[in-house]
């Protein structure tokens, strides 16, 4: 009896001690991965030719020496986006040879938003790009959202209408995902009523924000059919109502500029249901 319970104790024992050696090893040997091993030997950048590979590593702040897995690869690839707007996205990677690999992807100005005598470059997302821009490319359009908040390059820009931002995003996303392209302005200070301008010519009223997505479509198919049927039309579109368009024309005189109806005809290919509409002004 007395044997079989100092037999007990011991493999308690045992297994005591081989539990902390167990725990011991394990932990040296993550100190070591910590500290002796996995060093970053090298750091290399890769993508769109943006900024320099130098620019780039500074910004992400990550260095040679450092141990690879007490780099936050989430903090330095937003610190990159950061510090360099024009950077879209980055990608960071670790590989077995104690190498970093960063990615980048260049971002694309889409809005300007009107500064004075200059204009503010966002991107898609409403990350302020640049500031302090004088001439504006053909596939930017100019973005009327209100007063500004806060419009720091690499930053989202913020405005005193709260929900400017995210409606400018959403709309733009919806119009961009639906194909529609040549657009020179967009307005979204009254989001019950937005507005968008096409080649500078045609003032497409797409009605509230929360329907914009469901229209594309629809607008798409109404705007090819009005440059086919009537090249260069000036006037407006009202797409505020599902599924009908409403088509007003501009017509220049000597003296005054009037009002003609123009109907659209036939978007029954693209729209099985819709009813496209002529209206005075």
């Amino acid at each position: 009896m007395r044997a079989e319970r100092a037999k007990k104790r011991r493999r308690r024992r045992n297994l005591l001690i081989g539990s902390v050696l167990t725990i011991l090893i394990l932990t040296v040997g993550i100190v070591l991965c910590l500290t002796v091993f996995f060093k970053i030997a090298n750091i290399e950048v890769a993508g769109d030719e943006i900024y320099n590979a130098e620019q780039i590593i500074e910004a992400s702040g990550i260095t040679v020496g450092e141990n690879m897995f007490l780099t936050s690869a989430k903090n330095a690839a937003a610190a990159i986006e950061k510090d360099l707007p024009y950077v879209e996205k980055a990608e960071i990677k670790r590989s077995l040879s104690c190498t970093v690999t960063i990615t980048v992807t260049k971002a694309t100005a889409v809005a300007a938003l009107p500064d004075g005598d200059a204009y503010i470059l966002l991107n898609a997302s409403g990350k302020v790009l640049e500031d302090g821009v004088m001439a504006l490319s053909d596939d930017v359009l100019v973005l009327e959202a209100g007063a500004v908040s806060s419009a720091v390059p690499g930053e989202l820009v913020t405005f005193e209408n709260e929900s400017a931002a995210s409606d400018f995003v959403s709309v733009f996303d919806a119009l961009q995902n639906g194909g529609i392209t040549g657009l020179t302005q967009l307005d979204v200070r009254d989001r019950l009523q937005i507005t968008a301008t096409y080649q500078n010519r045609i003032v497409l009223n797409l009605g509230e924000v929360s329907s914009v997505a469901n229209k594309t479509d629809f607008i798409k198919a109404t705007l090819d059919r009005c440059e086919q049927n009537t090249p260069g039309f000036k006037g407006s579109i009202d797409f505020s109502i599902d599924k009908k368009a409403f088509q007003n024309a501009e017509e220049e005189s000597t003296n005054a500029t009037s009002v003609s109806e123009t109907p659209l005809q036939g978007n029954a290919a693209e729209e099985p249901n819709s009813e496209t509409t002529a209206k005075a002004a």
